[in-house]
């Protein structure tokens, strides 16, 4: 009997093990695979998308990411539902310690001094990336509560979540969930390799700062939500405007 219960539990751990990675992958390759359609339906079915203002264009564009994230948060909602928990279970509510704070503001503030650097290049004044108007702060707005929210629940909260389940140490559970969240910023595939290559290699690195915050903060998700709100919010929207609209 002891036999056929170790056997049963390194089956179930094993399983655990791999059921992680498939996940990773999901999530790594999953989103922008469905970016990527719902860009190209978007850009078939909306003259707008393609021929519009570069207002027009640039919505059109982050429109699909923000409609992809939110129905992947959706659906991990009834996935966690079916199994008994919920967000609260993974600390996407907690508030977290004072260590977890410093961490994820410090890590956004050097990525945000790093993006100002690029707007003078783009005739924006700097402080344009905090007070943005009309168009623009919808845009900052959206893009900065989508990526906050959605991207933290589902590659901090629950990513890093199922490898501290499956028995991965705190090196594992920072590092997968982090080269996933890098990869899911494949989009950008299509400005070239050495631009791609540029914004995933800081993004892996914030992931797994972020990362490192979140466990610091004893699994409490409300710091790296600020923190990759004022990071996604301020500078990176107008970066992202010219990167789309320009022809």
């Amino acid at each position: 009997m002891a036999t056929h219960a170790s056997g049963v539990k390194g089956v179930t751990a094993s399983f655990s093990r791999l059921q992680c990675w498939v996940e990773s992958l999901i999530l790594g390759l999953g989103i922008p695979s469905a970016i990527w359609a719902v860009s190209k339906l978007i850009s078939v079915s909306i003259p707008a998308a393609v021929h519009g203002s570069p207002e027009q264009r640039f919505f059109f564009w982050f429109s699909a990411g923000v409609v992809v994230e939110w129905l992947f948060v959706i659906g991990l909602w009834f996935v966690l539902r079916r199994r008994g928990l919920s967000f609260t279970d993974l600390g996407v509510w907690r508030l977290g310690t004072w260590p977890a704070w410093v961490v994820a503001l410090l890590l956004a503030a050097l990525s945000i001094g790093s993006n100002l650097r690029l707007l003078p290049r783009m005739h924006v004044p700097i402080s344009s990336a905090f007070m943005p108007h009309g168009f623009h702060l919808f845009a900052a707005l959206t893009l900065g509560i989508t990526a906050g929210f959605c991207e933290e629940v589902l590659f901090r909260a629950y990513l890093m979540t199922q490898f501290a389940k499956a028995g991965y140490g705190k090196a594992m559970q920072t590092l997968i969930p982090g080269l996933a969240f890098g990869l899911a910023h494949a989009g950008y595939l299509n400005q070239g390799f050495l631009v791609w290559l540029g914004i995933v290699v800081p993004t892996v690195f914030l992931g797994m700062m972020w990362g490192l915050a979140y466990l610091l903060g004893r699994r409490s998700l409300i710091p790296v939500i600020v923190a990759h709100f004022l990071n996604d919010a301020t500078a990176l929207p107008w970066i992202a405007f010219f990167m789309v609209t320009a022809r």
